[in-house]
């Protein structure tokens, strides 16, 4: 059973891809307003993890509870209209639509066309980047994309998301960006959020606390104190590229 505090958690979680083991029977737990960074090796299995919370993938065996639902039965858009939401590692927007365009299509599932493109607007409003709306998608920046992306998700109007790896390839001005605008989500909106970040400066500073994983298994969790010297997260690191 789930426990009633926690807005999303699994329980034994595992998936199989053929004889790999990618997630190994994974317990985690979040609670609302939390931001929990997730972290491990190349290969350790978090984007994997990420894709059978929404359901992208479905479990080999364990389960998932969203609000205490198990969300065994339930498909990637109807997890969506629930409020559990993730980007992605390579941001995919309609590049020959203008922003506002990409944006609103977050919305459309729960509110009409009007209203969905004056959301929007608020929404790209809060990552920043109103004063693009209009310009075509295909010609903005990759900074640019991530925040759209951001904004786009933002329009689903989530509970919980699931960010992966949102800060790569950004420089360290607009790494402080996104690391201030996620608190800012969190503490303006309510939001709570989960992250997967290769960047430890980032993940050590933003998240209250962190889960690290390692061949699909939790290897340690607690607060960035914790897991900077955890013996095991600095062993699974060892000859990788985190």
């Amino acid at each position: 059973m789930a426990n009633t505090q926690d807005i999303l958690s699994t329980k034994s979680l595992t998936r199989r891809f053929g004889g790999l083991t990618v997630v190994n029977e994974l317990d985690i737990c979040i609670q609302p307003g939390e931001i929990v960074g997730l972290i491990g090796p190349n290969g350790a299995g978090k984007t994997t993890l990420f894709n059978l919370l929404v359901g992208l993938i479905k479990p080999s065996s364990g389960e998932i509870y969203f609000e205490g639902k198990n969300l065994r039965n339930f498909a990637t858009h109807e997890r969506c209209k629930m409020g559990l939401v993730k980007t992605f590692q390579n941001v995919a927007l309609f590049s020959d639509m203008s922003v506002i365009e990409n944006v609103l299509t977050g919305a459309l599932q729960k509110m009409s066309l009007h209203q969905a493109r004056e959301f929007a607007y608020e929404n790209l409003e809060k990552v920043g980047l109103s004063h693009i709306a209009l310009k075509s998608a295909g010609d903005l920046t990759f900074p640019e994309k991530a925040l759209v992306e951001l904004a786009r998700t933002l329009c689903t109007c989530p509970k919980v998301i699931l960010l992966d790896e949102v800060m790569a390839a950004l420089n360290e001005l607009e790494m402080d960006h996104i690391l201030d605008l996620i608190q800012k989500l969190r503490n303006t909106e309510g939001l709570t959020f989960v992250v997967i970040e290769h960047h430890m400066r980032a993940i050590m500073n933003l998240c209250e606390r962190i889960v690290v994983i390692n061949f699909g298994k939790k290897i340690a969790e607690g607060t960035p104190a914790f897991i900077n010297q955890h013996p095991e997260v600095v062993a699974a690191y060892l000859g990788h590229d985190s």
